[in-house]
């Protein structure tokens, strides 16, 4: 029997087989939806985005720890390179985590193909490695990648009953699934801020049959008969969002080294579309089958497959007749390396299928009232959701659930650390008022008849006297001076607030000012910028 471990040597938390039957590999992005956070100095990687003033990358980082799995391939884009990896040796250093294995990467780090000769002058279609989509950058990492693997982003706040240990039994139980993906039901503030997404899958087999942006279907969108056919129980739905998370069989890998490096873009909008098309559409699914579900290599065929005087046989190209991007499900399938392509010798079709794990927050049961609270009315607990910080609205959703916790957790208790400055006063004046909704960081202080309310203040703040605040995110190094009234507000990093100022419903970046006086509402600025 394979000997288990716990890699923080605290007990209770999954035990971790010492054979790993997957790698965890985590993309980090530039955060393109989240303006003003990545403008101005000192930008903060998407994956140290604060909630609740932990950083969402520990979140997702526990979370696969919790799952026994040990390898980790975490690739970021170059400027996060410096600020992941102190933040990764002062929190999972190898003397917590002996077992814990994280590589971590640069996109610029991964294999060159021959389109990088194109990329240094930037010719026809040629991107830089550090603007390439999550395709082509799995495609370059795929030496890294030994076995089947679980793609997840870096912003995830899954809820308490969706834990990647059921993901990925869910796949390991089906052993002709090439992908388990996940969507999601989101909160309607979230809903109205994502681009819809038409899903299709089996209710009873949970086979992923579609998956497709609304804006890139035609208006006289139809399914086909035999899909009807196949799957009586199909059900079609535009209230899900893909949460990408992608349980991947390493084939799929093979699958991408299969097509020309231009012709890869995005795994979310480009690649798993397309394995779900293809594993329903019958000459699609037969023409893959060699290569997503190889039989058993000779050894001697499989020394062949490295020869250099060999001829290599790439996985046949399907036949289309769709537009084509590099953008687009279609260009994938289309993209075939040509140079190297033989006929393939027919063999025995091997049929395999995507699935999905729908996560929805289940029905809260109300409390049984008791005693004296019989026949009054008991408030229900709200529903969990799985959360992304990748837009605004998903950071704001993600703080303000934390406080609703925390609230619930501490009860009428004050948020009130007691920590004391250098000089000996005290960091929080004691006419200073903190509902117990509110979280204040290290080394914050907070001036006499100053007020925080239902607000996360971060470390190393200064909040002046008199200064209100109701509902805000404040994250390091922000300073707020006396008199200043926030409400519903965002500061970024190194951001100061001046005297007499009154924001409301407004997210500054980084390093930005705010003068004096100043009244502003419903403003996204970064620095530089004058409302």
């Amino acid at each position: 029997m394979a000997r288990t471990l716990d890699p923080s040597g605290v007990s209770g938390k999954r035990p971790i087989i010492e054979e790993q039957d997957f790698m965890a590999v985590v993309l980090v992005g530039y955060g393109e939806h989240l303006y003003p956070f990545n403008e101005g100095t000192n930008v903060l990687s998407k994956a140290l985005l604060p909630i609740g003033n932990k950083p969402i990358i520990n979140i997702v980082l526990d979370w696969i720890l919790k799952s026994g799995l040990l390898e980790i391939l975490l690739i970021v884009p170059p400027s996060n390179y410096s600020a992941l990896s102190n933040h990764l040796a002062e929190n999972y250093s190898s003397a917590s985590y002996p077992r814990l294995n994280i590589i971590l990467k640069k996109f610029t780090d991964g294999e060159r193909d021959e389109d990088d000769a194109n990329t240094s002058g930037l010719g026809m279609g040629a991107k830089p490695a550090e603007t390439e989509g999550t395709a082509r950058v799995l495609k370059r990492f795929r030496s890294y990648i030994k076995t089947d693997f679980v793609l997840l982003p870096c912003d995830l706040y899954p809820p308490a009953y969706l834990s990647l240990s059921s993901i990925l039994d869910k796949h390991r139980s089906s052993p002709s699934a090439v992908l388990t993906s996940v969507l999601y039901d989101p909160p309607e503030v979230i809903r109205e801020h994502e681009e819809a997404l038409l899903s299709a899958y089996d209710r009873r087999s949970s086979e992923l049959l579609m998956l497709q942006n609304m804006d890139n279907l035609d208006e006289d969108f139809e399914i086909r008969s035999a899909l009807l056919e196949a799957h009586p129980t199909l059900s079609l739905s535009t209230r899900l969002l893909d949460a990408h998370i992608y349980v991947c069989r390493r084939s799929i890998l093979d699958l991408l080294a299969s097509r020309r490096p231009r012709d890869l873009d995005s795994m979310k909008v480009q690649v798993i579309p397309w394995l779900v098309k293809g594993s329903w559409q019958k000459g699609l699914a037969r023409q893959w089958s060699q290569l997503l579900c190889p039989p058993d290599e000779d050894p001697l065929l499989s020394a062949l497959s490295y020869s250099t005087t060999s001829r290599v046989t790439r996985a046949p190209q399907p036949e289309s007749d769709s537009k084509s991007g590099a953008e687009s499900p279609d260009a994938f399938e289309n993209g075939m390396e040509n140079s190297q392509t033989l006929k393939p010798k027919p063999v025995p079709h091997v049929p395999w299928h995507c699935q999905v794990i729908i996560s929805r927050p289940p029905v809260p049961e109300p409390p049984a009232p008791k005693g004296k609270e019989k026949g009054k009315p008991i408030p229900v607990a709200e529903p969990e959701y799985l959360i992304r910080s990748n837009t605004i609205a998903g950071y704001w959703e993600l703080n303000r659930r934390f406080l609703r916790t925390l609230s619930s957790s501490v009860g009428a208790t004050p948020a009130r650390p007691a920590f004391d400055d250098p000089t000996g006063k005290a960091a929080i004046h004691a006419s200073a008022q903190i509902s117990a909704d509110s979280l204040i960081g290290e080394g914050t202080k907070i001036g006499e008849r100053s007020s925080i309310k239902k607000s996360i203040i971060g470390r190393h703040c200064v909040i002046g006297k008199g200064a209100k605040l109701s509902g805000c995110i404040l994250w390091d190094f922000v300073t707020v001076d006396e008199n200043a009234k926030i409400e519903n507000a965002i500061l970024c990093t190194n951001l100061r607030v001046g005297a007499g100022a009154q924001i409301k419903d407004c997210e500054f970046g980084p390093g930005y000012e705010v003068p004096s006086a100043a009244v502003l509402k419903g403003e996204r600025l970064v620095l530089g910028q004058e409302a």
